[in-house]
């Protein structure tokens, strides 16, 4: 049996290029967005509170994966340690895999105050929930990606939804339009996302303040042009944002939609996705995709206009 070595991140230019290629190869489920160096800037937001440590894997001179442990940074818990194994899924990384778990795991008893050892797996197929399963870990939380393609996008076939939102005085404007009259626009715009993250299936608590907020949302490639907010007189109830990430591209992530709780089922979300659609088709974009909590009723919504799924991430926790 090969021996396995473990190589700790340094924080190097070659060790970001070996860890981007690693995700690009064994977690994204699309290849073409996001650059290494927005791998960088959201590396350089982790708090050092988090205690964050990555760790290239290697057998015979060949580094085939990575691990990751630090405490989640938007939702904080002492009790709380996350992690990540990524390796190709093999039977011949399995036993590598496993005697890297078991360091994970051994190393995270040893912390102070922690209770649960939480993983993610960024390919959710069978091979990978199997491997967790067997070292006792249970599953938390089930997400669905789907990407849609807009050229097939059609938004005459929901003009039902649309004429049920036009029967309101609702009003359809950009976060770049209202910048323009709203001087307190980024207070507006928190509050809201804060409201609607509430709403979205987890599994652990939402207490994110408003500067890790503001890092992770009001990025250096930031566009406002792609914000859609819903306003009932000036009421902001609802909101999808779009994320065109730090390189030109023609696709295009989902970052965050919804509607406050006392606004629902008024078709509020269904006019609001479709409207962003038919802009960003507008604008020359290709595709957009997304990521849904299985339950989530956004995840049906999408379905419904046109998204086809395209891979499954899963949260599993072991209890210490």
């Amino acid at each position: 049996m090969k021996e396995l070595k473990i190589i700790p991140f340094d924080n190097s230019d070659n060790n970001f290029q070996m860890l981007y290629e690693l995700e690009k190869s064994l977690d994204y489920h699309v290849k073409n967005f996001g650059s290494v160096e927005m791998l960088k800037y959201q590396a350089s937001l982790i708090p050092k509170k988090c205690n964050p440590k990555t760790e290239f894997l290697e057998i015979d001179n060949n580094i085939f994966g990575y691990g990751y442990t630090g405490h989640q940074s938007w939702a904080f818990d002492r009790t709380l340690l996350d992690s990540n194994i990524s390796f190709p899924c093999e039977e011949k990384y399995l036993k590598y895999a496993q005697e890297y778990l078991e360091q994970q795991i051994t190393e995270a008893k040893k912390i102070k105050d922690i209770k649960t050892l939480r993983a993610w797996v960024f390919n959710g197929n069978k091979f990978m929930t199997d491997f967790y399963k067997r070292n006792g870990f249970e599953i938390s939380l089930v997400e669905y990606l789907s990407i849609i393609a807009l050229e097939d996008f059609n938004k005459e076939e929901f003009s039902n939804s649309i004429n049920n939102f036009n029967k309101n005085s609702f009003k359809i404007r950009t976060l770049k339009e209202l910048q323009e009259d709203c001087s307190n626009w980024e207070t507006e715009l928190f509050n809201l996302f804060y409201r609607v993250e509430l709403d979205v299936p987890n599994d652990s608590e939402v207490n994110e303040d408003r500067d890790h907020w503001k890092a992770h949302n009001l990025t250096p490639w930031f566009k406002p042009e792609d914000v859609y907010i819903v306003l009932d007189g000036e009421k902001w109830i609802a909101l999808s944002t779009y994320n065109r990430g730090d390189t030109v591209t023609d696709t295009v992530s989902t970052e965050l939609t919804g509607v406050l709780p006392e606004y629902r089922r008024k078709s509020i979300c269904t006019a609001l996705k479709v409207h962003a659609l038919v802009d960003l088709k507008e604008k020359g974009f290709k595709r957009v995709f997304t990521s849904n909590e299985e339950n989530n009723p956004m995840y049906k919504i999408n379905l419904m206009l046109g998204f086809k799924k395209i891979g499954t991430e899963v949260g599993c926790k072991l209890a210490l």
